[in-house]
Formats: C-alpha cells, sequence, structure tokens
C-alpha cells in the first residue's frame, strides 16, 4: 500500500492539510525511540522508513527526540542519512550512549516550488548543542571558535569549554540556519525526573544557557530564532492535568471545560503555577505570557518587555483551549481519558512569523509514543523578501550533516543482490527465406560475427568419482582362490 492510499484511512486521514503550496510546517515528535516508533499503527505499514512518516505529516522541517541510539547502531535506522527527500541532522550523547538522542530532518525543495519557501527550507550552517564548544568532525576548532561567517553564533560568554563540553555532552540539541535568517533549535530538554540536586543543577544550567543565546541571536545578530522539540516543561496550569486535579480535591479552585473562565476564577493559582518551579520560572520570564488575556498582534512587543520574546505558536492559534496535552503516563494508561500535560512546544521569537501562522494544533490521534506530534504551518514570505525575487541559493557542504558526520552509508535492499542482471536490449529482427546464395552469405556474416564475440566459457560436466558396482563385482576374487 502507497502513502497516499494510507493518508486516506485512520488515523492519518486527520491530519490537516496545507492551506497552501507556501505552507511551510515545523513538526516535533518524541518518539521515545526511532526504531520501536515502527511497532505502533499506522507505522507498521511504513517499512521501517522515516522518508515515508515525514511525507506522510507533510513535514518541511521534523524533529525527533528520544531517538535512543548510539553512533555504532544509528546505521540499523534504514536510510537515516540518506532519506531521499529530507537532510538529516542528529545528535547522540557522548555519555549514557542509547539515551536521549536529538534529530532534526529538513525536505528538500523542488525546483518548482517559490523562492519564499527554499528560503525556508535551504540550510546554510549546521552546529551540534547548545554551547558552541564542541568540535565538527574531523577539526581541531570548536564551533564558537571558527571564522564568524562559519558560525551561527549568539554564543554565552560566561561558559568555559569544561562546562559547556558537560552540557553537551548528551545529545539534546541540534541548531540549523536557514537561508532566510532563521535559526531552529531542535531540543530534547533535561527533566531531572529523577529530583537530585546534580540534576536539577544541570536542568537550569541548560535552560539559562539555551534562552540566552537565543536572546543574543535575536537582540545581538538580529537573527529570529524557533525553539522546537520537547521542552519538558509545562508554561500554565491549564497545561497540567496532574495539578489541576490536585487543586480542585484540595478545595483550592475549581474546575470549568472552559478555559478562559478556568483562569478568571483561578487567576491567583494560575499566576502561582508559572513560578512554581524554577525550571517553569525560567520559561515564563522568556515565554510571552497568554494568560487571561487575547495575544494582540496589533503591535510589536515593547523594549520593556524583551525579554520575554518567545511567542508560543500553539497557544497563539488555539487560544486557552483546555486538555490539549502532549503527553501521558503510560504506566497508568492517562492516555486513554485524556490526562496528561502539554510539554512538547513549538516557539518563535519572529513577530513576522507568528502572524504568518495559518495552522497550529496537537495530534494527539497519532501514536508512536507516549507523546504526540505538534506542528505549526507558517506561510513562506514572512521574511517581507520578493517571492519573485531571484535569489541564488548557496551550495554548501555541512560537515555536521548525518550522512557526513557519522558515516553512513546508504542501504541496499538484500533482494537486489539476488535480482537478475538485465541484458542488453536488441532491436527484434523479422526471420525471413534466403536463396541459397544469400544464406550462405549470411552463414559467412554469422561466422564472423561469432569470431568478434568472446569466446563462451565451456559448459562444466559434472563426473562421479563413484565406483560402478557391477564392475567392482567383476574385478574381484574369489575367496576360495586364496586357498588353492
Amino acid at each position: 500500500m502507497n502513502i497516499k492510499d494510507l493518508q486516506t484511512q485512520d488515523p492519518l486521514n486527520k491530519i490537516h492539510r496545507k492551506k497552501s503550496s507556501q505552507s511551510v510546517r515545523f513538526v516535533t515528535f518524541n518518539v521515545n525511540g526511532a526504531k520501536t516508533l515502527f511497532n505502533y499503527h499506522p507505522w507498521t505499514k511504513f517499512n521501517n522508513d522515516l522518508n515515508s512518516v515525514f511525507t506522510s505529516l507533510q513535514a518541511d522541517v521534523i524533529t525527533l527526540q528520544e531517538l535512543k541510539v548510539s553512533p555504532s547502531n544509528l546505521s540499523t535506522i534504514k536510510d537515516v542519512g540518506h532519506l531521499q527527500n529530507y537532510k538529516s541532522f542528529i545528535s547522540l550523547p557522548r555519555v549514557k550512549k542509547g539515551y536521549s538522542g536529538v534529530g532534526v530532518f529538513v525536505r528538500i525543495p523542488q525546483e518548482n516550488e517559490s523562492n519564499a519557501v527554499k528560503r525556508s527550507l535551504t540550510v546554510v550552517k549546521a552546529e551540534e548543542g547548545i554551547t558552541g564548544w564542541l568540535c565538527p568532525r574531523n577539526s581541531k576548532l570548536s564551533y564558537r571558535t571558527m571564522d564568524k561567517e562559519q558560525q551561527i553564533g549568539g554564543y554565552v560568554d560566561d561558559l568555559d569549554s569544561q562546562q559547556g563540553l558537560n552540557l553537551d555532552s548528551e545529545g539534546r540539541c541540534v541548531v540549523i540556519e536557514f537561508t532566510n535568517n532563521l535559526v531552529v533549535f531542535s531540543l530534547y530538554c533535561p527533566a531531572n525526573s529523577s529530583g537530585t540536586e546534580e540534576g536539577e543543577e544541570f536542568r537550569l544550567k541548560f535552560m539559562k544557557v539555551l534562552f540566552e543565546r537565543c536572546y543574543n541571536l535575536k537582540f545581538k545578530l538580529g537573527k529570529e530564532v524557533l525553539i522546537m522539540g520537547d521542552i519538558n516543561i509545562s508554561t500554565d496550569l491549564i497545561d497540567h492535568a496532574q495539578t489541576i486535579e490536585d487543586m480542585v480535591l484540595n478545595r483550592l479552585g475549581k474546575n470549568s471545560p472552559n478555559g478562559n473562565n478556568f483562569e478568571t476564577i483561578n487567576y491567583e493559582q494560575c499566576c502561582d503555577f508559572k513560578k512554581s518551579t524554577p525550571a517553569r520560572h525560567l520559561l515564563n520570564e522568556y515565554v510571552i505570557p497568554g494568560l487571561w488575556h487575547d495575544l494582540s498582534l496589533q503591535s510589536s512587543p515593547s523594549d520593556s518587555h524583551r525579554k520575554q520574546f518567545l511567542y508560543d505558536t500553539t497557544r497563539f492559534l488555539q487560544g486557552r483551549r483546555m486538555k490539549m496535552y502532549t503527553v501521558w503516563n503510560t504506566l497508568t494508561n492517562s492516555r486513554a481519558v485524556n490526562f496528561g500535560s502539554r510539554i512538547d512546544l513549538i516557539l518563535t521569537s519572529s513577530y513576522h512569523m507568528v502572524k504568518s501562522v495559518s495552522q497550529a494544533d496537537i495530534w494527539e490521534f497519532i501514536l508512536g509514543s507516549d507523546h504526540c506530534p505538534v506542528f505549526t504551518d507558517f506561510e513562506a514570505g514572512y521574511d517581507d523578501l520578493k517571492q519573485e525575487e531571484e535569489v541564488v541559493l548557496p551550495c554548501v557542504t555541512l560537515p555536521f550533516e548525518a550522512k557526513l558526520h557519522y558515516k553512513l552509508t546508504k542501504n541496499r535492499d538484500i533482494s537486489s543482490l539476488f535480482a537478475p542482471r538485465k541484458s542488453k536490449s536488441t532491436d527484434s529482427v523479422e526471420v525471413t527465406p534466403l536463396s541459397d546464395s544469400a544464406n550462405s552469405q549470411s552463414s559467412t556474416q554469422a561466422e564472423d560475427s561469432a569470431s568478434e564475440q568472446p569466446a563462451k566459457r565451456p559448459k562444466l560436466n559434472y563426473v562421479s568419482r563413484k565406483v560402478d558396482k557391477s564392475q567392482k563385482k567383476g574385478n574381484q576374487k574369489s575367496i576360495s582362490s586364496f586357498f588353492s
């Protein structure tokens, strides 16, 4: 069954269709194991092919978290570095191998697509990690010590190499820059599930460096930023079912199916939730608040609120919708009753980009993990460049592209090794009776032609080494002859 047929069936027939040919779709999906994804419907029908998965979601830029592979077995993911329609950029942990891991995959634009779409999908720079202290393959220079023309930039200054290498040791971030001046951070942020002091310190340091670098890129270098991935933090109370339940059970607040009403009657609790943990407080210092008001785009953010410069694209389009969760506890089967939290986000710093959002939502009906995919569609051309303007797109070699960084070779289907070789095509000739002279001439030409062709190998005849019993019996002497 081909992709088009599968797209007409449940659940892929619920995937939002793009509004126009100018739509550029960003998708984030924590797959909790890149290889286990194909154990779930409908991915069982996709022959372990990520290219087909991405195409079925109509993804232009898609990031996967928790790949759970190591460099030694990355090649077991079918053609992960040589996808037919996508370029791959992958970061794997240097410690805790087989844990974490992030990949971002960018669709290769077609010749007949607009210049605006091509600019939105042409990668000019790619880096591993958030700190800039890692080095590209076969290089002794870290990303932050390269020439400025080769850097993405925005690196945090008060961070030495040891701290940077530690933060980037777990394969949690890929950074790519497009021709349209957009820098995308593909992330799997630390959760500190064990609740240790060391884990919380690592988590807060990671988040602080991330947001400071994004801030530098926008306000010091004039680049726009898009953060996408598993942030492992809920920004608002309406995004966290467990806290709502505890609040209601303890009679500290009242529930309501309407988000605006819920935040009105529980306003104090909603404000307290935003600062309830250090990590949540840090995130909300940079994300433009959507609490108890509709996000207005009549004017750009003022300088006084410049630190809060990241727009939550899903909330922007969906408003204060309740129960919009992206992860559930599989041990309690909480997905069946939609009791979860929203921690998978797509954030952008661009005022023009968020104005161009045509669709943004979650795909809770897509299985494959304890998370569900989240997507946002932007209409290309938000950079205010004329679409008809001819642009020469750079063609650069990116050392961090997965096929180069991990030296991945394209998998060959084993069935192709046993396929019969194609014989050279020959024109069919109609055979007609010939005269004796003509037949003689034809025979001579055939002999000449045969002499020009390489001689065929002689056919090998099998000769048995088994002794003929009748012959053996005739040569055998009688035992009585020995006593005569």
